[in-house]
């Protein structure tokens, strides 16, 4: 499941859409600032995975290049995803939010994902990764993207 970059895929949509976490108080062990969530979608054309890994960036002045944290997000009941996967019981790891175990993680990480998780509990969250995963796929069905080969 080859991954790309929301903002590399559609950079007029995700610049004004960029989703960012304000951290105002020590609630999650966060350090308090302001946060970008960059989203990758899966670029292959007959995929329904219906994921998002989303990087956690500290926003000052553009985004730092350290990535802080990297979660893994499904927002579809468990049932699509016990029906999508080919590998038993790995449908328990696509249908929440989980740290990606190959992508780069801070110190912080835990915390990230506590953070995540809260935000996932609101509806309209969970709604723009949907809209987002849609424009990735109309993109690659119209051919108005070609994913970058391995």
């Amino acid at each position: 499941m080859p991954l790309e970059a929301f903002d590399q895929i559609c950079p007029d949509i995700a610049g004004p859409e960029r989703m960012e976490c304000v951290v105002s108080t020590p609630d999650y062990r966060v350090p308090m600032g302001r946060y970008v969530l960059r989203e990758f979608y899966c670029t292959e054309l007959n995929c329904d995975c219906r994921r998002v890994l989303v990087q956690f960036f500290l926003s000052e002045n553009g985004i730092s290049p350290q990535i802080l944290a990297s979660v893994n997000y499904g927002w579809e009941p468990p049932a699509y995803y016990r029906k999508w996967s080919k590998v038993p019981g790995l449908w328990r790891e696509m249908a929440r939010p989980t740290l990606e175990a190959f992508s780069e993680q801070g110190p912080d990480a835990e915390a990230f994902l506590a953070l995540f998780k809260n935000a996932a509990k609101q509806p309209q969250f969970a709604n723009g990764f949907r809209r987002h995963y849609a424009l990735v796929k109309d993109m690659l069905a119209r051919g108005k993207w070609a994913p970058t080969s391995y």
